[in-house]
């Protein structure tokens, strides 16, 4: 990061103590082949279009729905009620199983395979072409003890798509081994509701849940959950993602993605990330996520990243179990464990999508009853709000590296900050009484004088606890 003389970090102290992907489609495709995609955007991004998409999505095609190839083996158009049956289908572009608008089927303790390569990605992504198991606009399915395989690209296992698709799942095992072929997956506000679900994909771009154009809702109440696809993370979001009681792994992607103006929400869940990044929130550019803020909440559980600093990814910056770039972004934890291989907590940045310049992280982030550890970077362009609450302690540096990042720390009652390196800080928000939580270990924390939130500190310099000192500059 380049240094600048005149360092805009803001730090408020509030009741906190802080301690101290894409593949290239077959030739036979006609259209580029799709990872788990954003939702469509009601107001297109601004800025340079990318070359290449993250790990979890592509670049958008020029798809519509009338396009889409949806025919199935069974089709469902009224009411039916299926038991202990054996569907498949090996064509191209069919689904062993479509119910359509109108339709409402019961399926239970049955078999679903399905093999034949999609035509187009695209509107399997979008619209559930070849995918096992598809419900279109008006249709339901209620399903239950099934087992389920694809073996074919473009075959996403569970897809609902369009208002009014309605998919309950119960006691499902599903596996899918090709690429471009998620778990569960909702678009055009198509939802999806599973309990006791364990999913596991082996194909690039295939998550375990997501929602795609369009925006959808997918749901998971316990489960295990395993991607080993290259851009095929845990958890992709350009909808609303809810998972509960999972574990979940991947080992080609970040744990979790959002793109855009989404959310994903975790509740006593463990999830893994073993490439990039923990947790990435961004906007690609591609005009398929709507321009807003990504959320991302989790509640006790743990969430892990084997990602070294530095490490060779999709994204130009790795090794964060926190990244965030050329979006607004909001992060909320509250008593979850962490764990990162690297020594980087937070990192605002701009990468290959947006405008250079302005194409950072801006992210509030606040922490409830959380040990926090590793380093906060923040690059030029990028502001981060970081509040510890409720008995949160963290360990490390912020923006050591004093670039023209933005960053405000809220610290106070029984929070703790214990730092690491020398730290450069926009904004401190905190009391006279606090600062002695901030626990300095010999380093030396700088402040913005001419900022407006620190006028409290009268620009004088102030001796922390550990031998360090509070200094305007």
């Amino acid at each position: 990061m380049t240094t600048n003389t005149k360092r805009n970090l803001t730090i408020a102290l509030s009741s906190a103590v802080v301690l101290g992907g894409l593949v290239a489609a077959p030739t036979i495709m006609q259209q580029s082949q799709q990872a788990d995609q954003p939702a469509m955007a009601k107001t297109k991004p601004s800025g340079t279009k990318p070359s290449g998409k993250p790990s979890g999505t592509s670049a958008p095609g020029q798809t519509s729905s009338s396009s889409a190839k949806l025919s199935g083996t069974t089709t469902v158009s009224g009411t039916k009620q299926l038991s202990n049956q054996t569907i498949q289908s090996t064509t191209a572009n069919k689904s062993a199983v479509y119910v359509k608008k109108g339709g409402n089927l019961t399926l239970t303790g049955s078999k679903v395979t399905k093999q034949g390569n999609t035509t187009s990605t695209d509107n399997s992504n979008f619209f559930g072409q070849n995918a096992g198991i598809l419900v279109t606009k008006g249709g339901k399915a209620t399903i239950s003890k099934l087992t389920e395989t694809t073996k074919s690209i473009g075959s996403n296992a569970i897809f609902a798509t369009g208002s009014q698709a309605n998919v309950t799942v119960k006691n499902a095992t599903i596996n899918t081994t090709k690429s471009s072929s998620r778990g569960l997956d909702a678009t055009y506000k198509g939802k999806i509701t599973a309990t006791n679900t364990n999913i596991t994909t082996e194909g690039s771009h295939s998550a375990a849940l997501a929602t795609d154009r369009g925006g959808g809702t997918v749901s998971l109440n316990k489960g295990t959950l395993k991607t080993a696809g290259d851009g095929s993370p845990v958890l992709y979001s350009t909808g609303k993602i809810t998972a509960t009681n999972v574990t979940g792994t991947a080992t080609g992607a970040e744990a979790a993605d959002i793109e855009g103006s989404n959310s994903i929400t975790v509740k006593n869940s463990k999830l893994t990330g073993k490439k990039n990044n923990g947790v990435m929130l961004y906007q690609s550019m591609s005009g398929d996520a709507e321009v807003g803020t990504s959320v991302f909440s989790m509640t006790n559980g743990s969430l892990t990243s084997t990602v070294k600093n530095g490490s060779k990814g999709t994204s130009t910056h790795t090794g964060a179990l926190f990244y965030v770039t050329n979006t607004t972004a909001k992060i909320n934890l509250t008593n979850v464990k962490l764990s990162n291989a690297s020594n980087v907590l937070i990192r605002l940045a701009g990468d290959r999508w947006g405008t250079s310049g302005s194409n950072g992280g801006k992210l509030t982030f606040t922490a409830k009853n959380q040990t926090l550890k590793g380093n906060v970077e923040v690059a030029k362009g990028s502001t981060l709000k970081l509040a510890l609450t409720s008995g949160s302690k963290l360990t490390g540096a912020i923006n050591h590296a004093a670039t023209a990042g933005k960053t405000t720390l809220t610290l106070k009652g029984n929070n703790t900050w214990s730092v690491t390196k020398d730290s450069h800080i926009t904004a401190l928000v905190s009391t006279k009484s606090a600062l002695k939580h901030i626990h300095s270990n010999g380093h030396n924390v700088y402040y913005d004088k001419s900022n407006s939130a620190n006028k409290w500190l009268n620009g004088k310099t102030y001796t922390l606890t550990g031998g360090g000192k509070l200094i305007a500059e």
